[in-house]
């Protein structure tokens, strides 16, 4: 960024020179019209230097004004038919108006605006290990490929497979045991009374009911506020999903021919789906619809609530990689959970090799458009390793689980990292 700066910045002065040595007498005209031609680059985020041409503009930068979608700029400087400006944060889309002593003139096109994301690290130190307390001064052990969720009250569920208990986080970053002795068993009870034999992932209804998987005890858990768990049902359940209108749980059994189940209240199960390849995870809509994540495949797979008949297919059957753009040309890398936010779009953790593999291309989360079905980036890329930052240049070891709180805040289950990561717009 700040070698583009220095070149837009010399690029303006060698022009201004020019300028002056062409015409040293320029100056704006109150009677005439302010016009502006085109501008460049079309699109960009916060602190992006975009160039305005155009003509009757004012050397004076004290006398010039620009807004970016009605937000104010930066106006870096100015020849007679230029003007460099920094788009300023949250500015969103919207037209260019430059302002001369009260007169304006908007762009025709809109400035597209795209939003940076910023990760942070909410929890854990990076070392593999046990201990409760604020940001880094706990440490996780997830070992599996690990899930998370997240009550109305910003409060994270975390399953940790490796220590073999439910982590919860507040949000100010201090951690808890809520449930779970680290004792390699099957036990209900309260707290630390209780066992776990391999917690994999977590839903959240809209009352704050927690549920677990287990696999290595073939269970599914209610654990209450206080930490007493309760047996829900006998299955071989991984990912979980549940639909916030109803409370009804949904389950993978990530098999080779794999199924999507549906809980009953009685504690038994319907096999609703079948014929799936390693399908891990689900998450539901606000219509009730399925999208459940087909690890074997590396696709995201649509069914129709009640009927389940397939909807929109997002990704290429078999094909892998780090690709963006419309659902049948996207392609993913053996992606593992999802989740949607209030508008139903949907968010995936890339990397569900495992053995949690660095050469795994999706290291990082995934967003798919509700509607359009459109898929980008939104924040990592495809190097493993570990980073605080903004869009790619934020790297992540294997992130296994995501969910998004009422606010919109996306937190990551950083597997081969043993951190939370919470990722911020602007």
């Amino acid at each position: 960024m700040k070698q583009i700066r220095y070149y837009m910045l010399l690029l303006l002065t060698v022009l201004a020179f020019g300028s002056c040595k062409k015409d040293k007498t320029f100056q704006h005209d109150a009677a005439a019209p302010i016009v502006i031609d085109k501008f460049t680059p079309a699109t960009g985020s916060a602190g992006t230097e975009v160039l305005i041409y155009g003509s009757n503009f004012s050397l004076d930068t004290s006398r010039v004004s620009v807004t970016v979608n009605g937000v104010k700029a930066y106006v870096e400087g100015v020849v007679e038919d230029r003007i460099l400006i920094v788009v300023p944060r949250k500015a969103g889309s919207g037209k260019i108006k430059v302002t001369i002593d009260g007169k304006e003139s908007a762009s025709k096109d809109d400035f597209d605006y795209k939003t940076s994301y910023v990760v942070t690290t909410l929890a854990g130190n990076g070392s593999a290990g046990y201990a409760d307390g604020k940001g880094l001064a706990a440490s996780f052990n997830f070992g599996n490929r690990c899930g998370l969720d997240i009550d109305a009250d910003g409060n994270l569920y975390v399953a940790e497979a490796e220590n073999r208990r439910i982590r919860k986080i507040t949000p100010d970053g201090t951690v808890t045991t809520l449930a779970g002795s680290g004792r390699n068993e099957y036990a209900e009870g309260k707290g630390t009374a209780a066992s776990f034999m391999a917690p994999i992932d977590m839903a959240v209804d809209k009352d704050g009911t927690i549920y677990t998987s287990d696999p290595g005890a073939w269970t599914i858990r209610k654990v209450a506020a206080d930490g007493t768990t309760s047996h829900i049902g006998w299955f071989e359940a991984w990912g979980i999903g549940i639909d916030k209108r109803n409370g009804t749980l949904y389950y993978t059994d990530a098999g080779a021919n794999g199924s999507v189940f549906r809980v009953n209240p009685d504690g038994s199960a319907d096999k609703i789906i079948t014929g799936l390849s390693f399908p891990n995870d689900v998450a539901v809509d606000s219509k009730g619809n399925l999208f459940v994540v087909v690890n074997g495949s590396s696709i995201i797979q649509e069914y129709k609530y009640g009927t389940w008949e397939k909807g929109i297919t997002i990704g290429q059957s078999g094909a892998t990689g780090l690709v963006n753009g419309p659902a049948n040309a996207a392609r993913f890398e053996n992606p593992w959970c999802i989740a949607t936010d209030a508008k139903d779009n949907l968010y995936v953790a890339g990397n569900g090799t495992w053995d949690g593999s660095s050469t795994n291309t999706n290291q990082c989360i995934r967003f798919i458009a509700a509607g359009t079905w459109d898929v980008s980036t939104y924040i990592g890329g495809s190097s493993a390793g570990f980073a605080d930052g903004a869009g790619s240049a934020a790297l992540f070891n294997a992130p296994t689980g995501v969910t998004v709180g009422n606010d919109g805040t996306v937190y990551i289950l950083d597997r081969k990292n043993n951190r939370i990561r919470k990722v911020i717009a602007e």
